[in-house]
Formats: C-alpha cells, structure tokens, sequence
C-alpha cells in the first residue's frame, strides 16, 4: 500500500529538521565562523541592501525586539556597520551595512556550508541536483 500524503508530509517535516539539526551542530562543533543566527542575518543584510531591522523581523518572521537584540550582537562583534553619528540604538530605522570583518566571516561560513553541501551530493548527478533545487525553490516561494 502507498504511503499516505499524511505519512509522506511527515517525512519531509523530520528530514528537513534533520537537516537543520545538523546546521546547528555542525556550526557548534568545527571552526565555522558563524553561529547559524549570525549567518542568517548577515545573508540577509548581504542580500538586501538598505534593509532596516524591521524588514528582517518581517521577512524571516521573528519579533522585532529579538532582531534588534541579534543585531546589538552582530554591531558589538563588529559584524555590522554601527549607525552613524546620532542615529537611533542599532537597526532602529537605519539601513544596515555588512563591515569588512562580517563579510570576511560570512564568506568563509558560506564557503563551510557549501563545502559541507557539496560532500553531502558528490554522488548526485546533476539532474538529481537541479531537481532538489528546483523541490526547494519552489518550497520556499509558496506563502505561509
């Protein structure tokens, strides 16, 4: 008997947790750079120029007290830009820019990750490859 849909929705969930788990650990136990917070935000930033703290909170769903609280983090490891002179407390309504030292780290997180991918699909054809893109792009565009 097939499996059904409820059985089957149930497998994605536990394989994508399974996925995200072992981003967690990974960045916890080797030399990556970046905690997996820290990685996600400054991708954002890097992705979107001029966001605000705002735009984060909304896009990546979070509340916006605990964006400007990873955000203090990111400005007090010297991960962000701080705001100029007079400007609000950080991400209060100011775009937010990568410093040199972020974008140093989240290359090298980037390239760790894509390292970690890249073993994880050598014995995948390219086909296999685009179609798993093409599973989670689409995934990731359906609305919530």
């Amino acid at each position: 008997m097939a499996p059904r849909r409820d059985d089957r929705m149930r497998a994605v969930y536990l394989q994508m947790e399974a996925i995200s788990r072992r981003a967690v650990a990974r960045s916890r136990r080797t030399s990556e750079p970046l905690t997996v917070v820290q990685h996600t935000l400054l991708t954002f930033i890097n992705a979107t120029p001029d966001c605000r703290a705002i735009d984060i909170a909304a896009a990546l769903r979070l509340n916006r007290s605990t964006v400007s609280r990873q955000l203090a983090d990111l400005e007090g490891l010297g991960l962000i830009e701080p705001p100029g002179a007079g400007a609000a407390a950080p991400g209060r309504g100011q775009a937010l820019a990568i410093s040199p030292r972020g974008r140093d780290l989240l290359d090298r997180s980037l390239r760790a990750n894509h390292d970690a991918l890249e073993r994880r699909l050598a014995d995948w054809t390219d086909d296999e490859i685009d179609r798993l893109a093409r599973g989670l792009e689409r995934f990731n565009a359906a609305e919530d």
